[in-house]
């Protein structure tokens, strides 16, 4: 071999080790805690393929369904520690770090669908350095699904929920809400709310439209009552060490093929909960819409009075979520 074509074979094994090199610094494990076929699974691919072509493949997102990296905490601890790059998880698991996240736990922030999806860059704007200094890069939220009462009664007003046993998550906001329509707040973990119902530990408890079905909880709950008090929100988030190591054209491309992503949520999850709900109907349920919220509303506006002023920011956070419209 001439030291001409050694040369040239050296340069050559050089570049693509550090293409390879390259490739691997810009690739993130992005951990999800739905299945396939979820609306936010959707929107990650979606979002992962548009990363992928607006870098001519240099960052590549690769989804891990079915929380296989771990659950919602276990993934947020583990993008503090670098194993996990990135993730949509529920914003109330971040509430350790940043408690500012709480405010979206206060019920009825949101007037409906369409004011939490417009509400996305006022909270990130809001809560984006509050996040960054937790070792979390923010690149939005989207809807993971309005929380609704599933019960084995039904219910048209607060009136109906007085004295029944209420399953809540495990949060001060969640139980001070349903003590204030007069219910009996029992925190159970989800694992457990179907036995809980099946035998009589709860009366009733609230849950998202898709998972009416997938969980099968209409055969302990026949009754649906679409409310809205609460939207689960999902975090769209990065780890801060794995963000601050690409170029600035990258992070602009993430960022903007993540807001993309995150506004397709919202048809596609409109659209699984009325096939999922239209499928419980035919099994029996009972779906009934709570067309006037105000006599929820006026019961429950006591829990703002005690949390807010708990919460950092949440004054100016609320009037900026209510001044959208």
């Amino acid at each position: 071999m001439t030291q001409f074509s050694f040369a040239a074979t050296a340069l050559a094994v050089g570049l693509t080790l550090a293409g390879a090199a390259t490739a691997q610094e810009y690739t993130a494990r992005f951990s999800l805690d739905v299945q396939e076929g979820n609306p936010k699974y959707l929107a990650a691919e979606s979002f992962a393929n548009a990363v992928s072509e607006a870098t001519d493949g240099a960052v590549k997102i690769q989804l891990f369904a079915n929380g296989l990296l771990g659950g919602e905490v276990e993934s947020a601890e583990g993008m503090r520690l670098g194993s996990i790059q990135g993730g949509i998880i529920t914003s109330s698991v971040f509430a350790t770090w940043v408690p500012e996240v709480q405010v979206l736990d206060l019920p009825f922030l949101f007037r409906d669908d369409a004011h939490a999806v417009a509400a996305n860059p006022v909270l990130s704007e809001r809560l984006a350095d509050k996040f960054e200094a937790q070792g979390f890069h923010l690149l939005g939220f989207s809807i993971n699904g309005a929380r609704q009462p599933m019960s084995t009664f039904p219910i048209t007003s607060p009136e109906d929920v007085k004295g029944k046993k209420m399953r809540v998550i495990q949060s001060p906001i969640h139980i001070a809400l349903w003590e204030a329509v007069g219910a009996a707040p029992v925190p159970i973990p989800a694992a457990e709310v179907y036995n809980s119902m099946q035998t009589g530990v709860v009366d009733f408890f609230d849950n998202t439209a898709t998972n009416y079905l997938t969980f099968k909880f209409f055969e302990v709950a026949p009754y649906y009552t679409d409310l809205r008090h609460v939207y689960a929100m999902g975090t769209w988030v990065v780890a801060k060490s794995w963000w601050d190591s690409l170029p600035a054209e990258y992070q602009a491309a993430i960022t903007e093929a993540a807001a993309s992503a995150q506004a397709e949520v919202a048809p596609m999850l409109a659209e699984v909960d009325a096939a999922s709900l239209a499928e419980t109907e035919a099994q029996g349920a009972t779906i009934n819409v709570i067309e006037d919220k105000q006599p929820w509303i006026d019961l429950m506006e006591p829990v703002w009075a005690e949390f807010a002023p708990k919460i950092p920011g949440a004054e100016a956070t609320i009037e900026a979520v209510q001044a959208i419209e």
